[in-house]
């Protein structure tokens, strides 16, 4: 049992470096998607403003072509001698100069969102920067704690070795391996006043003699763990 308790000491630690090797990669990847979703939603903006950009201006040409017009119907109504003609020149004028007017006040309010647009985008272009030099330093750190946990990975797999090396009987070692992965790391645990400290479940007397005795394995009824006395 005592042979027992060492390797569990030891996959306690090789466990918790285990996790320590998933959980820093994982954490890396996830900062790494939340940059890239910010960077996709600022360029999703800039690309709204682009399209803005484009509006204002087909707008302006727009008006810029019917100003020309204006200026034409305005030099044709003073040529004309036909009163018809005149009110015809004179009625399409006006309706585009208020279709001029509508333009321009549509192009002002998009320059002034674009502008908008534009200051905030540089705001969250500023955080971003920050957030990615903060990332960088992350990235930094995460290689140098991966490194230094796959040292002691390394280490305590050879440990384990040594560990395994010694008189540990085959079916115990068979049943130690199935409930370390069921377990989480946690094969065994220990009686303490007839309770289990994996579970926290009382054990039948019977079980509580056996393992006073010694002289075979018990477990848990309830959490299946191997039972040591503290």
């Amino acid at each position: 049992m005592k042979a027992l308790r060492s390797l569990q000491e030891i996959d306690r630690d090789l466990y918790r470096v285990r996790d320590e090797l998933r959980r820093l990669p994982a954490e890396r990847d996830r900062r790494q998607a939340e940059l890239d979703a910010h960077r996709a939603r600022i360029d999703a903006e800039k690309e709204a403003v682009d399209q803005l950009h484009v509006r204002a201006k087909e707008l302006e040409d727009t008006a810029t072509i019917q100003r020309q017009r204006i200026r034409k119907l305005e030099k044709e109504s003073m040529e004309q001698r036909d009163v018809s003609v005149i009110e015809a020149c004179r009625y399409e004028a006006r309706s585009l100069k208020r279709q001029v007017e509508e333009s321009e006040r549509a192009t002002l309010e998009m320059m002034e969102r674009m502008e908008a647009m534009r200051a905030e985008i540089a705001e969250k272009e500023t955080k971003l920067a920050e957030e990615r030099t903060v990332f960088e330093e992350f990235c930094q750190n995460v290689e140098t704690e991966l490194g230094d946990a796959q040292g002691r990975h390394d280490a305590l797999a050879g440990r384990r070795e040594e560990q395994l090396s010694g008189d540990l009987p085959r079916e115990t070692l068979a049943l130690y391996d199935r409930l370390i992965e069921a377990r989480g790391g946690e094969a065994m645990a220990m009686l303490d006043g007839g309770v289990c400290q994996g579970c926290y479940m009382s054990v039948p007397p019977n079980l509580v003699v056996r393992l006073t005795r010694g002289r075979e394995v018990t477990q848990c009824p309830s959490c299946d763990r191997i039972l040591y006395l503290g």
